[in-house]
């Protein structure tokens, strides 16, 4: 049963490929700027984080603006990723009601679209940090890795999300408000360093926290994950699939009928 699911999750791979690139491709239909916006919600915020936290509360910290977009470009695509794929399959209902091709594919599909997205800011902010912040050396290559285990962890959730959302529709309104405390308890721009304890605890019981220090780490600080760290994002992300799958499994059979 296993291996065949597999199966037709590679078969259909190319269809999952299509309908993500049609997803990215939608969202800037009829726009000038284009590819633009995948970096200017980024820069904006990180220019106003920069304004209060350098220019209001004088924080000391040379190059903040690459510290925090080290921070906010993952936080996006996670943001991002799951606004959009906790309303994919009700949105997507006769899509999923036909069959055609494995239903995970749905939120997988806003989820690629997004990383797409994440991958472009990626690069073309990558040169500058590089430029700005010799000290990361060669660091940076280690970044594919951190990024397949993030959108690992931001599929896994996706997938919970989406189905739950069938069934409870209040899920994806009660996103935002989750959102927003999620983004205080996230050291996207400031140091976890600055916590103290033991308050420090409730931002590492936040699995977001483990992803943005290895994205701080690379393109910021310069220093190399350790093993510790990346075998720890390794096991949140296989959890979170984990769940995400079993939920989607033993649900998947009644999804389309309560749509």
């Amino acid at each position: 049963m296993f291996k065949e699911k597999i199966n037709r999750l590679f078969l259909c791979r190319r269809t999952l490929w299509d309908m993500s690139v049609a997803q990215w491709r939608s969202r800037y239909a009829g726009s000038y700027l284009d590819i633009w916006w995948t970096i200017i919600p980024p820069l904006v915020l990180a220019a106003s984080i920069n304004f209060v936290f350098q220019l209001v509360f004088k924080i000391d910290m040379p190059g903040y603006t690459i510290f925090a977009l080290s921070g906010i470009l993952p936080w996006f695509f996670l943001v991002n990723s799951l606004e959009q794929a906790t309303n994919s399959f009700i949105v997507s209902a006769p899509i999923l009601r036909q069959g055609i091709f494995p239903r995970e594919f749905i939120p997988l599909a806003f989820v690629l679209a997004n990383l797409i997205n994440f991958v472009i800011s990626l690069a073309l902010f990558l040169p500058l940090i590089i430029f700005l912040n010799s000290k990361i050396g060669l660091l940076p290559f280690l970044l594919p890795l951190v990024v397949i285990l993030h959108s690992v962890f931001v599929f896994g959730l996706a997938l919970l999300l989406a189905s739950v959302n069938v069934f409870i529709r209040d899920v994806a309104h009660f996103l935002t408000t989750v959102f927003m405390i999620w983004f205080w308890v996230t050291p996207v721009f400031y140091p976890l360093e600055m916590v103290v304890f033991p308050f420090r605890w409730v931002c590492l019981l936040n699995p977001m926290t483990h992803y943005i220090i290895l994205y701080q780490k690379l393109l910021f600080y310069g220093t190399r994950p350790s093993l510790r760290e990346i075998g720890l994002v390794f096991l949140i992300s296989g959890f979170s699939l984990f769940l995400g799958y079993l939920y989607f499994a033993r649900k998947q059979s009644i999804l389309s009928k309560n749509i």
